[in-house]
């Protein structure tokens, strides 16, 4: 008995796959600050559990500030939050483990926190003792929350008094004896996070007031707000230094050099950094180290930038407004307002700024930057600047901001082809190309879905959200995995906020049957009187086999078809008379089937 084996070619393909990595942003924060020449010094008076929300009358006589909410900090005090969000649970109720609101009356239950750390900057620079209390309030309860606040020297970082709160849920003040210039920290020992609701600076029945003691008014400002609108820069971009910023500057999320006539307190912002370094010039230039970060203080509805200007003159103050991602068609209202009467003094509205725009004026004494979203995913600003009025800047050609059309980058996206053919693959098998997405344009763009028709047709490889740069590329994985056989078209559809609309690649392919294998066998005739013979198969040695003939062959020859590849099948022949008696095995043979 013997065998032959026919086989016809088989195609193979490779799937090579790319993965993009997404970089996350690392937010920062480093706030320099004028230091005071005044010593620190800190008392711990005690922990007051008994007050919750009903701070009124009893803390806050000099001035307060209330997480997301009300804000009258005392004129000897300057109070700066650092490196925390703000989160409001409950912005209207009648707990009275809600710190109490002076306008309007009521109460809200808010915080300050960080899943790590964050810090209250206070500095007194009257010289004199002041009592400080913080409140801390555990308003959900289900985390287990336990946090320890330290008192450290702002100029030294010596620890000068640390407590430990845990079961805060009813509401604790702490409250200490300050003189000099301190940082208050939060940080979580355990829980979701660490939380502080509010500070109140003086003690006795005067808080429904926000006016000072009349013993610590050394540094207050008797100037009315006056401002004058200079105009709109939308030519300088990030590099100003040289132009603005000559007596001082803060960059969100970044460098602060304030100048010692400015107190500056942003209130109800988060901040955000995009890009931490870039050479992009959108950026603002940073002073140590040099470099250039993306960065902005934000909100989701407004926020404010509170600028007391102390010493009576007019100085020029400049806001820069960066849309940096340019992804949320952001529109946002800029309203001065006297920081005493809430009076309007100055309203501008910015929109189609990815390219970076300064607002100019000339201000005298305290008033209030609100910022306020109009369109888009949240409010931004990068940046305060401050010169003194009439300073003469590095560049005529740019000396006077004016307004100016401000122009809208071109966002486009560029496919490395605008149609695939995979030619023919063999059905239940795959075939892969790779596509690069290109932005061509000026602006970042976002890819925000991808879309695949056709049976057999997949893409992967570009996530939805992903943000590509100017001239930033991506890679996208075309397959084709046809299951079953025939000509098949579809395609690729990139939607973005690309100018230049949906990117569309036609894709193409054909389906082939799968490649088959057969087994001849052929052997000598019985020298018996026979009317045919049986023919059995099994995947064993030895064993199990399974009849393919489904009656008796007449012939000594059967061709076994229709086989798949890597496999041996082994095969013995029985003969049939005519009483369909059956012979015993013959000797048994083998293929392999490659």
């Amino acid at each position: 008995m013997k065998t032959q084996t026919t086989q016809s070619s088989n195609k193979f393909s490779v799937i090579i796959k790319f993965t993009l990595s997404l970089l996350a942003l690392l937010l920062c924060t480093s706030n320099m600050k004028a230091q005071s020449s005044v010593s620190s010094n800190v008392t711990f008076v005690g922990l007051d559990a008994a007050t919750q929300g009903n701070w009124q009358g009893k803390y806050g006589a000099d001035g307060y500030a209330i997480a997301n909410s009300n804000q009258s900090v005392p004129s000897y005090a300057v109070l700066t939050p650092e490196n925390q969000s703000n989160f409001t649970w409950s912005a209207s109720t009648t707990d009275p483990r809600a710190l109490t609101t002076v306008t309007p009356a009521g109460r809200i239950a808010s915080c300050w926190y960080s899943s790590t750390e964050f810090g209250l900057d206070v500095n007194l620079t009257d010289g004199k003792s002041h009592q400080v209390e913080i409140y801390a309030l555990d308003w959900d309860g289900n985390f287990g929350r336990s946090e320890t606040v330290q008192v450290v020297d702002a100029n030294t970082n010596t620890v000068l008094d640390s407590r430990t709160v845990s079961s805060f849920s009813n509401g604790m003040y702490l409250v200490w004896n300050i003189t000099g210039h301190v940082r208050i920290n939060a940080t979580m020992n355990s829980g979701a996070n660490a939380v502080l609701s509010g500070i109140f600076f003086g003690t006795g029945n005067a808080a429904t007031t926000s006016t000072p003691t009349t013993a610590t008014t050394t540094t207050t400002s008797t100037t009315s707000a006056v401002l004058t609108f200079v105009g709109l820069d939308a030519a300088t971009q990030g590099s100003w230094e040289g132009k603005y910023g000559t007596d001082g500057y803060a960059i969100a999320n970044s460098n602060q050099s304030l100048p010692s006539y400015a107190v500056f307190t942003p209130a109800n912002q988060s901040n955000y950094t995009w890009s931490a370094s870039t050479s992009d010039p959108r950026a603002p230039q940073t002073v140590t180290p040099a470099g250039r970060i993306a960065s902005c203080w934000y909100s989701s509805t407004g926020f404010s930038l509170d600028l007391n200007l102390t010493d009576g003159k007019s100085h020029q103050v400049a806001i820069y407004a960066l849309d940096w991602d340019g992804n949320f068609t952001r529109s946002e209202t800029v309203q001065v307002v006297n920081a005493s009467t809430n009076a309007v003094l100055d309203t501008r509205t910015v929109s189609s700024f990815s390219n970076g725009i300064y607002l100019v004026w000339n201000i005298t004494g305290n008033v209030r930057i609100n910022v306020t979203m109009n369109a888009g995913a949240n409010a931004v600003l990068s940046g305060i600047f401050f010169s003194t009025t009439g300073t003469p800047t590095a560049s005529a050609t740019t000396s006077q901001p004016v307004s100016q059309p401000v122009t809208t980058p071109a966002l486009i996206l560029t496919p490395s082809a605008s149609s695939v053919n995979f030619g023919s693959v063999t059905e239940s098998s795959n075939n892969a190309q790779t596509l690069t997405l290109t932005n061509t344009g000026t602006g970042a763009v976002t890819i925000s879905s991808t879309s695949v028709s056709g049976a057999g047709f997949n893409a992967s490889g570009i996530p939805s959200g992903t943000i590509l740069s100017a001239g930033q590329s991506a890679s996208l994985t075309a397959t084709f995995s046809p299951a079953s056989t025939g000509a098949v078209s579809g395609s690729i559809t990139v939607a973005s906020n690309a100018t230049n609309g949906a990117i569309v690649i036609t894709l193409s392919g054909t389906s082939t049957a799968p490649a088959s294998h057969s087994v001849d066998l052929s052997w000598s005739p019985s020298t018996s009187t026979v009317v045919g013979y049986n023919v059995y198969v099994s995947t064993v040695s030895g064993s199990g086999y399974q009849k393919l003939t489904s009656s008796p062959v007449q012939t000594v020859s059967y061709t076994d078809a229709g086989l798949q590849t890597a496999q041996t099948r082994y095969y013995v022949v029985t003969s049939v008379d005519s009483n369909n008696n059956e012979s015993a095995y013959s000797t048994q043979v083998s293929a392999i089937v490659p």
